[in-house]
């Protein structure tokens, strides 16, 4: 499986639900790396803090039972040979996420997405979204009833000559790949291409200079595909490959349904200029159609837009 050194677990002890975290133990052993297991202390609302005279002393006895909680789960994972430390954070739980990840210069975030129960934000949920949009780390949001994957889909954007981009291609396949294999199931890895406006080419263009010009555009596509798979042993005409015509989103959502894929790899890369987001408008439009697990890669130079010296005060208060 992919190389994580220091992964973290984001959980929820109210419930009595901790597949995500057993899954997040078998990963960092599996890369002999410690693993930080983290729940999160929301603050009251004002109404909360206004009616209950004693909600410091409530709030005191939440983060203690979180504390003894969390301490369990670790003694078992501990007896795995795994190295475990646990942290109650407190305050909004994307942010206090986030910046626990800045401050322990982590490279992996695991959490259980909302799912079908979700009441925001679509299937992940408004934290999983938030960190889908401002971690700079790797965030791995697996789908409450399978922590398994045994279809795993590898979404490569081969379009362009850009050199981040490549390098996300790369570590997207080769996830895709170590992970299926971990998991004793398959992989696949997807371009998906299109014709700009081509709605309004066909319609001002002859039948058959628009179908020229699609052929054209199909085989630089495959060109350009088929060269970087074969850097990683593979071709166009394996199993393993398959180009989709459409546009990213509409065309990876469509293939994940009719494909049953467990888990979709996929990189995370902002337009320049939109500041405190590290997610790409197409990325963000994936995410918004698909409900499976997803595995968010990043390029290393990304920026959190929440501040590592916001992160260090804010350390003191916990």
């Amino acid at each position: 499986m992919k190389r994580f050194t220091k992964p973290v677990v984001v959980t929820d002890t109210t419930f009595d639900d901790y597949r995500i975290v057993m899954a997040a133990a078998d990963i960092a052993e599996h890369n002999k790396a410690p693993l930080k297991i983290v729940d999160v202390v929301p603050d009251f609302s004002w109404t909360v803090r206004l009616t209950l005279p004693d909600h410091e002393h409530v709030r005191e006895l939440i983060t203690q039972e979180k504390t003894e909680k969390l301490e369990s789960l670790a003694v078992t994972i501990r007896e795995k040979g795994v190295e475990v430390e646990t942290k109650v954070l407190h305050g909004a739980t994307s942010v206090e996420i986030i910046r626990e990840l800045v401050r322990g210069d982590h490279d992996l975030v695991i959490r259980t997405a909302k799912g079908v129960d979700s009441r925001s934000e679509g299937f992940f949920g408004s934290t999983g979204i938030r960190l889908l949009r401002q971690c700079p780390c790797a965030v791995w949001l697996v789908t409450p009833e399978r922590t398994q994957f045994m279809n795993v889909l590898a979404c490569v954007d081969t379009s362009t000559d850009d050199q981040v981009n490549a390098m996300l291609n790369d570590e997207i396949f080769e996830a895709a790949k170590s992970i299926s294999e971990y998991h004793g199931g398959r992989f696949t890895v997807v371009h998906a291409w299109s014709v700009w406006i081509e709605q309004m080419l066909k319609r001002r263009m002859a039948e058959e200079s628009y179908q020229a010009m699609e052929q054209e555009k199909r085989d630089k596509a495959a060109e350009r595909f088929d060269a970087f798979l074969r850097i990683h042993d593979c071709s166009l005409q394996s199993d393993h490959a398959k180009m989709i015509k459409g546009s990213t989103p509409d065309a990876i959502a469509s293939y994940v349904r009719d494909k049953k894929i467990d888990l979709v790899v996929m990189g995370t890369i902002a337009k320049a200029g939109v500041s405190g987001l590290l997610v790409g408008n197409t990325a963000e439009q994936t995410f918004s159609r698909i409900g499976c697990s997803i595995l968010g890669l990043k390029p290393n130079y990304l920026t959190c837009p929440i501040r590592l010296t916001d992160a260090l005060s804010h350390s003191a208060d916990l």
